[in-house]
């Protein structure tokens, strides 16, 4: 429930303050373009009022001071009054230090200073545009001030910053709807994939995650997992395989060992020639499972990363030398050829190397009929040491050669139980190529032979 949190916030909130941003921003210019038009309007009042007053005060006469005063204050009352639907202005006459309106506190000089500007007056928190005009009547000056009146513009603003909350509001809701629903389809393949994964066991490894576009991020996750999956269900099953195989071998020199040692227990000890053949197979039994056993424990050494404990220089042309001379001692069925064997000092894993190279021959001699020839040929060039071994046996199907070195494979079960073959000859010979950064290659053609290639660097 928590990670559908964590996902559901990791998803929405991003959205949410984007969302956030865009709408500042669109409020912040609607404000600034309310503004504007405002300001626009209020000066547009202002200035067609300025020029009706002008128009109005043309008509005056020039009189005395207290004449010329009067008739101005009732010609503005006047204007004022049949300008009431104008509620926006208001109209202040200014004679040198004598105000018709309390509203300015100025002297008359800052407002000749200010003739015909527009000012912005921030006052009792509102803000008010006004204009000072200028009328002379002979030696006299009057300062008439229109101010605008920030009551209607107030409430203009009240009303859009109300319209701007509530469609803000409207906005987000609709939002969270749409995000919700585009969670919930990204949410999906999600679940769907950790659904399936916790289906997954070693009991069952069929299950795989439905892709729906393989395009995307998510169905690229997808397909990697159904790959580690099919990757895993290959390896369990090889390995059950080979429990299998090694469990039939195992019970196999066991029923053996346990029938000589119960023949011999019954009496047949007395006899010369039944004593040696049971000991003869026994040991050879002994020796068929210390095989396996020593393949495994390689096995698990390379697991535990240990193997590179053992790196010496030796010389390369010796191995060969003793390596062919004991094949040929244990197995004269076969006639064993050196083409070459130049010198040279490797760094590797002496007894490992040896291993390798024996099982490959042991594995030759197996499916190479007698008589016949398995020759090695060793020889350096370009900075590596190469190594080949062909053989005049049955060889192996194309479609077979992939997979020979594959850990726990067997080509023909039936044919390697009677040789006594557990399915890690090769894949163990390739391990131990590879631990020393080696290469090895195959090339085999049915019923004429095989010849496998061994790359080696000089120094590991």
């Amino acid at each position: 429930m928590r990670k559908n949190i964590s996902i559901k916030r990791a998803v929405i909130t991003p959205y949410l303050l984007s969302m956030l941003v865009i709408l500042i921003s669109i409020h912040a210019v609607i404000i600034l373009v309310f503004l504007n038009w405002e300001s626009r309007i209020n000066k547009f009042k202002i200035n067609k009022t300025s020029l009706m007053i002008h128009q109005e005060l043309q008509t005056i006469k020039h009189l005395d001071k207290a004449s010329t005063i009067k008739l101005i204050n009732n010609k503005i009352t006047a204007f004022a009054i049949t300008q009431g639907n104008q509620p926006s202005l208001n109209i202040n006459i200014i004679y040198k230090n004598i105000f018709f309106s309390t509203e300015s506190t100025e002297s008359i000089h800052n407002y000749k200073k200010k003739i015909g500007k527009f000012q912005f007056i921030l006052k009792n928190k509102n803000i008010l545009i006004r204009k000072n005009l200028l009328f002379k009547f002979g030696d006299q000056e009057i300062y008439v001030q229109i101010c605008s009146n920030s009551d209607e513009f107030k409430n203009d603003t009240i009303i859009l910053m109300n319209s701007l909350f509530f469609s803000s509001i409207f906005i987000i809701i609709i939002s969270l709807g749409v995000v919700r629903k585009i969670n919930k389809i990204i949410q999906s393949p999600i679940h769907e994939i950790i659904k399936t994964v916790k289906k997954i066991n070693k009991h069952d490894l069929t299950k795989r995650i439905t892709i729906i576009n393989s395009n995307n991020e998510l169905g690229k996750l997808s397909v990697v997992i159904n790959e580690m999956i099919d990757r895993l269900e290959i390896s369990f099953k090889s390995q059950n395989k080979f429990i299998s195989n090694a469990s039939h071998e195992l019970r196999t020199p066991l029923a053996v060992i346990k029938g000589y040692a119960d023949l011999l227990n019954a009496g047949a000890k007395s006899d010369p020639v039944m004593v040696d053949r049971g000991i003869e197979e026994i040991l050879k039994e002994v020796s068929s499972m210390e095989n396996l056993l020593k393949k495994l424990l390689f096995l698990a050494r390379k697991e535990n990363n240990i193997l590179k404990d053992n790196i010496i220089p030796f010389e390369i042309s010796r191995l060969i030398q003793e390596l062919m001379e004991k094949q040929q001692l244990i197995d004269k069925d076969h006639n064993y050829k050196i083409i070459r064997n130049k010198s040279a000092i490797l760094n590797a894993d002496k007894d490992l190397l040896f291993q390798a190279l024996r099982e490959l021959l042991k594995n030759s001699s197996k499916y190479t009929l007698k008589n016949r020839e398995i020759s090695i040929d060793s020889f350096y060039r370009r900075k590596y040491h190469y190594i080949v071994i062909k053989d005049q046996g049955k060889g192996i199907l194309k479609e077979n050669l992939k997979h020979v070195f594959e850990r726990f494979y067997i080509e023909d079960e039936s044919r390697n139980r009677q040789k006594n073959s557990f399915g890690l000859g090769l894949s163990t010979v390739k391990d131990i190529i590879e631990l020393h950064n080696g290469n090895i290659y195959i090339e085999s053609e049915f019923n004429i032979g095989t010849s496998i290639t061994i790359k080696l660097p000089k120094y590991i």
